[in-house]
């Protein structure tokens, strides 16, 4: 069912603040057809998120809502009691947030909590809660519903913690689903199957959606119009091809790769065969997180590790710090195996090896202002005297473009993308040779992104550091990453250099995975097209894995023997390795080094 002229939603001369006196937004008139999906954008602190929560009468951080009406169906929502409203948020008018850990409660198993929200809004439904919980879930992707149900939140991914509240808020079957930054955190793939989900359900049920987001190839390719709020107003509301009109599309870059000085035959780290499981709570099976993987990094390289959540790569990274301990398998860090250093020598060890994880505002003890963080690794690895510990961090800081006025706030207190590089400052003061960073930018609003790799670049170039980028967003590690390293389901399925990964990639997965990235061109969108390079059916537990190759059961080119045969990472020209029985050299595979 397309988009329809029937408003099902709409606000007229709304407005929100921290009193009369300091409005956030003002004046607001917006109106929400059913079966239409609208993007709901703006630049930081813009005030979307806000007017997003405004529509179901809700604020937060402070803010009231000082005038205007919100009306649902004919019926204002503003003036309702709370026992009213709770009858519509939930059932007729869903919410998706941004931070999937806030939202789901810790003590409950998250099968449980998609179950009790359906059956409080649907009471004469002859399935059960268990049954709709693992419908929703699989719905979202999720493998092996059936046991994630079972699990805690604190046992999930990031990105499936994000999927199980989707599969929460789709549960109820609502009329209006506002999703504030729905994927921020999700892999390509993975965003690119909800959102697709998410477009198919408006387009067939009616149901209208608003989508906050900052992702230009998020509005350019599902919403069928833009609303863009700037300065406490909307400066923006058209069709999307109205939008992007007067915008410059931007397709995934090309693989050039950095300037950056990689010296040759010198390897700085050094990984074969690791391996590493995670025991099932209650029962004797296991979780196969990492299985087998073998790869080697070169002092001064940048080499991306991408692959859908659960694939293992912020596993590998975490062992490779020795943050957990592997099953098995070799890791050698400049010459010396780290399963053979301990105690002192491990910590001494450490300041040459770095994380930046995440998740910045995770990353810094709350209790601490940016001085006392800072200071921390100084007094810890005994960098400098204690003396020129404030002089150290102020140039720590300035490396990063961030002022030292920051040094007395508290991490609350600065915006996400400020706090990363902050957190990449940290990461430097102990004069590290490597960086693992986890996921550095995928909670970051675009500008920032740019903004932190930047950074990330200057620093590799100037500073001659070897960077292991765990990242599911592809524009990144093509800008980024000399090599990419491709993993599915905890083993490496192809290794090239950037430009040859992106230009011709050989796997079916790296194929699809990069077939789901988002254009910003919205003639050529892609829910307009039926063929999207998608895997078919849902991915295999990594509990009880496929007896062949891994992929085989989603594989388009699968035949017989991918069932059966245990596929291998092999060689098939000088600088690529794939894990395929059936890949063959690419075209370009020899003009693709350029």
């Amino acid at each position: 069912m397309a988009s329809t002229n029937e408003v099902i939603l709409s606000a007229r001369n709304l407005a929100v603040g921290f009193d009369s006196d300091t409005p956030i937004f003002s004046g607001i008139d917006l109106d929400i057809n059913s079966g239409e999906i609208v993007g709901l954008t703006g630049g930081s602190g813009s005030g979307k998120s806000t007017l997003a929560y405004a529509l179901l009468g809700l604020t937060k951080h402070g803010a009231v809502i000082t005038s205007g009406e919100v009306n649902f169906n004919g019926q204002n929502l503003l003036s309702l009691t709370d026992t009213e409203l709770e009858e519509v948020r939930g059932r007729d008018i869903a919410l998706i947030v941004q931070n999937p850990r806030a939202a789901l409660h810790p003590m409950y198993q998250v099968g449980r909590q998609i179950g009790r929200v359906w059956k409080s809004h649907v009471k004469n439904s002859i399935q059960n809660e268990v049954e709709r919980a693992i419908d929703m879930l699989r719905l979202v992707g999720i493998n092996d519903p059936e046991h994630r149900a079972e699990a805690f939140v604190h046992e999930l991914s990031g990105g499936m913690a994000q999927r199980v509240l989707i599969a929460r808020a789709l549960s109820t079957d609502p009329k209006v689903l506002i999703a504030d930054e729905p994927t921020s955190g999700l892999d390509v793939t993975v965003q690119a199957q909800f959102l697709d989900t998410m477009w198919d359900t408006a387009r067939k049920t009616g149901t209208a959606m608003v989508i906050v987001t900052q992702e230009p190839g998020i509005l350019s390719n599902y919403c069928d119009r833009i609303v863009e709020l700037s300065s406490g107003q909307i400066s923006h509301n058209e069709t999307a091809t109205e939008y992007f009109s007067e915008r410059p599309s931007i397709a995934i870059p090309s693989g050039s790769g950095p300037a950056a000085t990689v010296v040759e035959n010198e390897e700085i780290l050094r990984v074969e065969n690791l391996c590493k499981s995670f025991p099932l709570r209650g029962t004797k099976k296991v979780v196969q997180a990492v299985d087998g993987v073998t790869l080697s990094l070169l002092k001064g390289e940048s080499v991306g590790l991408v692959g859908e959540s659960g694939s293992g790569k912020s596993t590998v990274g975490r062992c490779l710090l020795r943050l957990i301990e592997s099953d098995s398998g070799l890791v050698e860090f400049d010459g010396q195996d780290l399963s053979q250093v301990t105690g002192h020598n491990l910590r001494k060890l450490r300041r040459r090896v770095q994380i930046v994880q995440q998740d910045p505002y995770d990353s810094f003890d709350p209790r601490w202002n940016i001085r006392r963080a800072l200071s921390d690794p100084l007094l810890t690895h005994e960098i400098v005297p204690a003396a020129e510990i404030e002089q150290e961090i102020r140039s720590g800081l300035a490396r990063v473009s961030v002022e030292a006025s920051a040094l007395d706030a508290k991490p609350k207190d600065i915006s996400a993308g400020v706090l990363q590089r902050i957190a990449i400052a940290r990461s430097l003061l102990t004069r590290p040779d490597f960086l693992i960073l986890d996921e550095p930018t995928s909670l970051l609003a675009p500008e920032d992104r740019k903004v932190v790799l930047g950074v990330l670049q200057t620093l590799r170039s100037e500073l001659g550091l070897t960077y292991l980028l765990i990242s599911h967003d592809l524009t990144s590690v093509a800008n980024a990453c000399d090599r990419v390293v491709v993993m599915y389901l905890g083993q490496i399925v192809e290794i090239g250099p950037t430009r040859s990964v992106f230009r011709t990639p050989v796997h079916p997965y790296t194929k699809a995975l990069i077939g789901a990235h988002l254009n910003e061109d919205p003639a050529v969108r892609r829910v307009d097209h039926d063929d999207r390079n998608d895997l078919s059916g849902e991915i295999p537990s990594p509990i009880d894995l496929p007896r062949g190759c891994y992929l085989a059961s989603r594989c388009p080119s699968a035949i017989e023997g991918c069932h059966i045969e245990q596929q291998v990472l092999r060689s098939i020209s000088e600088d690529i390795q794939v894990r395929c029985m059936r890949a063959e050299v690419p075209i370009s595979a020899n003009t693709s080094q350029g």
